[in-house]
């Protein structure tokens, strides 16, 4: 089991960076489609007139096209990100379903430690032992 451990939280860790990643680009993606709008030049008639540029305050905007295609990239990412965090979401579960039905002190007090990240005096007091007992047990799963 502890050989194990560290492979759930690396899992864990990419799901929490994979969250991440798509928040950037999600951030990134609103950025873009407010900037074609932002910086759009404006005709007489008060339409978006994207035949030519316009340069606000020193800033010249990114050309429609290329906002365009960056945001078909993001969103083809974005797409294989997601399926990449649901799979490994899915994954973590089929563990910690699997670490919920093991059964022996040991297993439990390693899970509830490690995993679960609670405290030794609360795993006492859930499995209904002393404090004492349980902090050898943990003593003996890290030798």
């Amino acid at each position: 089991m502890i050989e194990f451990i560290p492979s759930y939280n690396d899992l864990c860790t990419e799901i929490d960076m994979l969250e991440l990643r798509i928040e950037d680009m999600e951030r990134e993606r609103d950025y873009l489609r407010k900037s074609m709008y932002d910086n759009a030049p404006i005709n007489n008639l008060g339409a978006i007139d994207y035949s030519r540029e316009i340069v606000q305050n020193g800033y010249v905007p990114m050309p429609l096209d290329k906002i365009t295609d960056r945001m078909k990239r993001i969103d083809h990412t974005l797409d294989d990100l997601r399926r990449l965090k649901s799979g490994k979401e899915k994954y973590r579960k089929a563990i910690e379903k699997k670490l919920d039905s093991l059964e022996g002190l040991a297993y439990k007090v390693a899970y509830m430690r490690d995993l679960k990240k609670m405290r030794l005096r609360e795993i006492a007091e859930e499995l209904g032992y002393s404090l004492v007992h349980i902090k050898r047990i943990s003593s003996k799963i890290n030798k």
